[in-house]
């Protein structure tokens, strides 16, 4: 039996895997991360083993499990060396196919509630030697460098060539992160968070027609001769791999949305060039990618890394951007949650040896493969990058209602021809760069940009006109605001038609909540709450002007309150507020979730708490388990 060694709470990029990790539970689409290393010959089973029991010694990060305290609020434990149980399996190399096939390679559930570590290893043997090594994460590492550094310290140890390494563990930077975190307020002074300056997505849908099934397509695209034409950009720019590529995606999606500016979320983990050990907790960096047309290919590239190194910098400097205070501000924009371009690059960042010759970069030799899935996450464009010693693989994972497959496949197809125009033309004008594209490339949609933030109008007002007691609905845009008409009947009042919309908010991509609502002409005067006087046909309502105090009246808002009395150690007399509006820290919503359910009611996902549910619509959502009972 292993005893812990220490224990505190979480950092808080802790807090957001442990979040993850539960709306994953409860139904969110997020797999655990994997991988799988093809090993040399000659590695047995015990030396594995004993490699891997060294690591775990080693990196505490090894031994670090989350559990949930008796004040609702997670927590992390480091279980001592001694006495832990090696989280690992042995199979038949012939079994390793059926392994991935049947979802093996995700076997991990009940990580957010429970005291385990939250990783396992497999290993397929074949003649009574390892020959693939698998790996499963849930919170531990996924930058490429990181993985690499374990996987080398695995080959050492087995090879009977391993040295103690320096080790870090988050509680060790908790105070830090204490010393230099700093309010909401104070952060925006010195860094403007990115999601205030990009729209909720890159591009808006390209058609409102139906939805195709399978909708999420894996283009897998493997670029042989790619690596010398980025290496000679890197070398003369004094950038990375990455950038070099992250440059080329982010021009691409620009160019077809028609916006200069895009938010990449880069995945770049917790480690520093001092620190030899396996960090935990990978983050999702934000960099704004400008795209200034008037800057040389040169120029353009050198901003890109230059901004990405100064978002990690502030990063550091500032602490993590608060999560309460950007559902704050989503709900003021009128949106769901920004959907920025995912970036993960794994591989060396620069080539091992210098470049010593002139001789001519070889041609690109392109091959790709489509895998098409349903019941993934809407909404995503995401590219996986992965480089070895000769190849370049690009893994588009893309909902094709954003970007359209004959789309992805022209990006992949233009990826290498901007990395070479920038490798022999950098002192061309950026603009330039349009001349590779086909006519068709850009985006074709209904949707219009406002206020920086695409909007579709057609599904604005149907979304309006869904909500009970709407007769009739038209939007329309008047100096840079949306206006809902809308025509009335029965006991509904405007609040109640933004409430409805406010709830449906992570379900449309191109939906944004109006700026302001009118009544139609004819239309008889609607309280817009209790308490409150009529409005007159005609006049607008503003969202937050003279919104209404909503007290619990149903008994699954009697019971909301009460959980956010036990969890919170508050109630709350006005059920019009949303939940972060209320005081409620989004890492205790998993505690609200776990009381209500103890209560015998459930219903509530991550949307509920993330995007900008009243407290009215979140108590609606709730339903009795028990069958035949009725709330």
């Amino acid at each position: 039996m292993s005893l812990v060694a220490r224990s505190g709470p979480l950092t808080e990029q802790q807090e957001r895997w442990w979040l993850r990790l539960y709306w994953r539970e409860k139904g969110d689409i997020d797999n655990a991360w994997s991988k799988q290393w093809d090993l040399p010959a000659g590695i047995s089973v015990e030396a594995a083993t004993a490699a891997l029991t060294v690591l775990v010694e080693r990196h505490e990060v090894l031994r670090t499990a989350f559990g949930l305290g008796p004040d609702n609020l997670p927590y992390q434990l480091v279980f001592e060396a001694e006495g832990f149980r090696l989280p690992l399996t042995v199979a038949e190399l012939g079994t390793l196919a059926e392994y991935g096939d049947e979802g093996g390679i995700h076997p991990l559930v009940g990580g957010s509630m429970y005291t385990r570590p939250l990783w396992s290893v497999r290993l397929f043997v074949e003649d009574d030697e390892v020959r693939v090594l698998s790996l499963v994460f849930e919170h531990i590492v996924l930058d490429g460098s990181g993985v690499r550094n374990l996987r080398e310290q695995f080959l050492a140890l087995c090879a009977g060539t391993g040295r103690p390494l320096r080790i870090t563990h988050p509680l060790d930077r908790a105070a830090k992160e204490r010393r230099i975190r700093r309010t909401p307020e104070s952060r925006a002074r010195y860094s403007p968070d990115p999601r205030a300056l990009a729209p909720r997505l890159l591009v808006p849908a390209t058609v409102k027609e139906e939805t195709p099934d399978p909708r999420f397509l894996m283009s897998a695209v493997r670029y042989e001769g790619l690596l010398p034409l980025l290496d000679r950009v890197g070398r003369a720019h004094g950038v990375s791999r990455a950038m070099v590529l992250m440059h080329a995606v982010g021009w691409l999606i620009s160019r077809y949305s028609g916006i200069p500016r895009v938010m990449v979320v880069n995945a770049i983990g917790l480690r520093l060039p001092s620190d030899d050990s396996i960090d935990l907790v990978a983050k999702a960096l934000e960099i704004m990618v400008d795209l200034d047309e008037d800057r040389t290919l040169a120029e353009s590239l050198t901003a890109v890394s230059a901004g990405a190194l100064r978002a990690y910098t502030e990063e550091l400097r500032l602490g993590v951007r608060d999560q309460d205070s950007r559902l704050r501000l989503e709900k003021e924009r009128g949106i769901g949650s920004v959907r920025g371009l995912y970036f993960n690059y794994q591989g060396l960042s620069e080539p091992d040896t210098p470049e010593t010759d002139g001789s001519p970069v070889p041609e690109v030799r392109v091959t790709r493969t489509d895998e098409w899935r349903s019941g993934e996450e809407p909404w995503s464009y995401a590219t996986w990058i992965y480089v070895d010693d000769t190849t370049v693989a690009v893994d588009f994972d893309v909902d094709v209602v954003m970007l359209p497959a004959e789309t992805v496949h022209r990006m992949s197809e233009l990826l290498p021809e901007f990395v070479r125009l920038v490798a022999e033309q950098p002192d061309a004008p950026l603009a330039a760069a349009r001349a590779l594209l086909p006519p068709d490339f850009a985006r074709s949609t209904g949707a219009r940009l406002v206020r920086g933030t695409w909007v579709h109008l057609d599904t604005v007002a149907e979304v309006i006109a869904g909500c009970p007691g709407v007769l009739a609905a038209e939007v329309s845009e008047e100096d840079e605001e949306i206006v809902a008409r809308v025509s009335l009947d029965g006991p509904s009042c405007l609040f109640d038609v933004h409430e409805y919309v406010l709830s449906r908010l992570h379900l449309e991509g191109d939906l944004i909540a109006p700026h302001r609502y009118r009544l139609a002409e004819g239309t008889a005067s609607r309280a817009t709450g209790p308490g409150l006087p009529d409005l007159a046909a005609g006049a607008d309502w503003l969202p937050g002007d003279g919104t209404p105090v909503l007290g619990p009246t149903t008994e699954p808002e009697r019971e909301l309150v009460a959980a956010l009395r036990e969890t919170h150690g508050f109630g709350t007399v006005n059920l019009a507020l949303t939940y972060a509006e209320a005081g409620g820290r989004a890492v205790l919503a998993p505690a609200v979730v776990e009381t209500l359910r103890r209560r015998g009611l459930e219903g509530l996902q991550l949307p509920h708490f993330a995007t900008a549910h009243t407290l009215r619509a979140i108590a609606r959502a709730l339903v009795r388990r028990t069958p035949g009972h009725a709330l």
